[in-house]
């Protein structure tokens, strides 16, 4: 028996979908382990997401397939946000993202509520033979979870991008992080096509009217989990490619290490002013002077074996 172009659709895309997925993931658990650093809520996040996605592909949009969509893309914000507490711990930049997993969490909840209150009795939505059961506003509802899941992964996506253009490297750099992470935007591209074809679809032909939507559902939270671990896969994708990836990704032109930056611009971006005693202390903007060994003085030079430290303080006298 063939299967419909409808359903080839769905089963390729799905396959490819949930390949890459597989493949992300298993790149992300093997930097941790070269890296040796212990799984975080992070990867438990996203791990929890790949099986979830993993379980929704080729299901059908109801109440398994919904709450499998859901489960999936809730588990995939929240290993996002949670690194972006990690990647960046300023006080007030985690203040939005702790509102933004609160948001994420709600929105779960009212999705499974709204999922079960659909149909009456309740039991009718997995058994459609119970005499006088009836759905009612489905398409209102899904639609409703469509459009939220999307002004939140609009939301998530832009988050960062201050911080990210706050860092000190090159142009080329930090445009090519944001594009690491701006590869959410994507995921936001498929959202809203999922909340259009929700719109417009006809629940009198569902066979053909759910196609394009299964094949979103299953497209976003695969992808997802792919943009989830793309910032934490560099370590394996340079044992893997080696010098290549190493020269490319991780100098800048003046052959800074990227992880150093960040976690020096995070210590800068993290340090706040300390007051005590009519005492203010200046950020942690340390500027940095090479010098001469050899010379035996003091002399600043631009090359040498040793660096000096310059400090600079602020005292309030009363």
């Amino acid at each position: 028996m063939s299967l419909s172009s409808g359903a080839l659709k769905v089963t390729v895309i799905g396959s490819i979908s949930a390949f890459l997925s597989i493949l992300a993931l298993a790149l992300r658990c093997w930097s941790r382990f070269i890296k040796k650093t212990g799984f975080k809520f992070n990867d438990y996040s996203v791990i929890a997401a790949t099986i979830l996605a993993l379980g929704g592909v080729g299901v059908n949009l109801g109440v398994p397939g919904q709450l499998l969509w859901a489960a999936a893309n809730t588990c995939v914000k929240l290993s996002i946000i949670s690194l972006y507490t990690i990647l960046f711990p300023v006080k007030r930049f985690c203040y939005l993202c702790y509102v933004a997993i609160a948001v994420t969490l709600c929105y779960f909840a009212s999705v499974v509520v709204e999922t079960f209150a659909l149909c009456t009795p309740v039991e009718f939505n997995w058994d459609k033979n119970i005499p006088g059961g009836n759905c009612e506003h489905q398409t209102a509802a899904f639609l409703g979870a469509a459009i939220t899941n999307l002004l939140i992964d609009v939301f998530i996506v832009g988050l960062p991008m201050p911080m990210l253009f706050g860092l000190r490297m090159s142009l080329q750099k930090r445009l090519s992080i944001a594009g690491m992470f701006g590869l959410g935007g994507i995921i936001c591209i498929i959202s809203m096509l999922r909340v259009i074809s929700v719109a417009q679809w006809d629940l009198d032909d569902v066979t053909y009217a759910t196609t394009n939507v299964s094949i979103y559902s299953v497209l976003e939270p695969c992808l997802g989990v792919v943009n989830a671990c793309l910032p934490t896969i560099q370590p394996a994708m340079k044992r893997i490619f080696g010098d290549v990836v190493a020269s490319w990704s991780s100098h800048d032109s003046q052959g800074t290490p990227i992880d150093t930056k960040i976690s020096r611009n995070r210590e800068r971006q993290n340090a706040q002013y300390i007051r005590d005693h009519n005492f203010r202390r200046l950020e942690d903007d340390i500027p940095l002077t090479t010098i001469r060994s050899d010379h035996g003085g003091d002399s600043d030079q631009n090359n040498g074996n040793a660096i000096t430290v310059t400090r600079q303080w602020e005292v309030d006298s009363s």
